[in-house]
C-alpha cells in the first residue's frame, strides 16, 4: 500500500515537471478573450555571439470553441514606435497552442540585440488584439 502511494506521488510529480518543461523559456504576457499569449527572446543565429534576437510568441486558445486571433506586434524605442508588424491572423482550435516561426509567430528587427531588448528604453506590445469565434479552423 505504501509503495503504491509513493509511486502515485512520483508519477504526479513527474507529470507536473513535464507540464512546466513545456512552458520553459516563455514568459506570460497577457490573456484576453480566452487567448493566452506568452513570449521569449531568442537569438536568430544561436552560434553567433552578437546575433540579432527575435520575439517568439506562444499562443493558446483557452476557449471551448475555435477562434480567429488577429494581431500586430510593435517595437518601441524610448516610447516611440520604430517597427510594427503586418496584421497577422491565426486560427486556433479549442485548447490548441502554437509557437514560433513555423506558426508565423516570430518577429524581429534588423540590428535588434539582446542588450537593447533588456534595456530600460526598449518595449514591445501587441497593438491590435482581436479574437473572433469561428465555426472551425481550416
Amino acid at each position: 500500500m505504501e509503495t503504491r502511494f509513493l509511486l502515485l506521488i512520483t508519477l504526479m510529480f513527474m507529470a507536473g515537471s513535464f507540464s512546466s518543461m513545456a512552458q520553459r523559456g516563455y514568459t506570460d504576457f497577457k490573456t484576453e478573450d480566452g487567448v493566452k499569449v506568452m513570449y521569449s527572446w531568442q537569438k536568430v543565429s544561436p552560434l553567433k555571439k552578437d546575433s540579432d534576437v527575435s520575439l517568439n510568441l506562444r499562443v493558446t486558445n483557452e476557449n471551448e470553441y475555435p477562434v480567429n486571433w488577429s494581431f500586430t506586434v510593435t517595437f518601441y524605442n524610448d516610447k516611440m514606435a520604430f517597427q510594427e508588424s503586418e496584421l497577422t491572423e491565426v486560427c486556433l482550435k479549442p485548447g490548441q497552442s502554437l509557437r514560433g516561426g513555423l506558426a508565423g509567430l516570430r518577429f524581429t528587427s534588423d540590428g535588434l540585440k539582446m542588450e537593447v531588448v533588456n534595456s530600460d528604453y526598449f518595449e514591445w506590445d501587441i497593438e491590435i488584439f482581436d479574437v473572433e469565434q469561428v465555426e472551425a479552423c481550416d
